[in-house]
């Protein structure tokens, strides 16, 4: 009985740690309003998060009750800054990546969805 116990324990951390693997968060600056899918941001702090990996991830950028949600190409890149890149699409700034010191987002362009604003 002890020790499936501690296969129990140790199944559950290493499901924890899987789960981290594929998530994580960070804080941007948007100087300026961008596009995200159809949803327009205003200027301001946004908390980023994302979960997933590769191709695959899911990306949620929110200030308050603003939010927008869109997919993401995760890449492992090494920077020494922070970033957002943008594009301009039919006179509006359409956001296309963000860059975390070790993390890049790809942003998926159309796949953007809003939610409370």
């Amino acid at each position: 009985m002890k020790s499936l116990a501690s296969l129990l324990v140790l199944f559950t951390i290493v499901s924890v740690a899987a789960f981290a693997a594929d998530s994580g968060s960070g804080k941007i600056h948007l100087g300026s309003a961008v596009k995200v899918g159809s949803t327009e941001l205003p200027a301001g702090d946004y908390k980023v998060t994302w979960t997933g990996s590769g191709d695959n991830a899911q990306v949620t950028l929110k200030q308050g009750k603003t939010a927008a949600t869109t997919t993401a190409r995760l890449l492992d890149v090494r920077r020494n800054n922070d970033g957002v890149g943008t594009k301009t699409e039919n006179g509006s700034a359409v956001l296309t990546e963000i860059q975390f010191r070790d993390k890049t987002l790809l942003l998926d362009q159309g796949q953007g969805q809003s939610a409370g604003q």
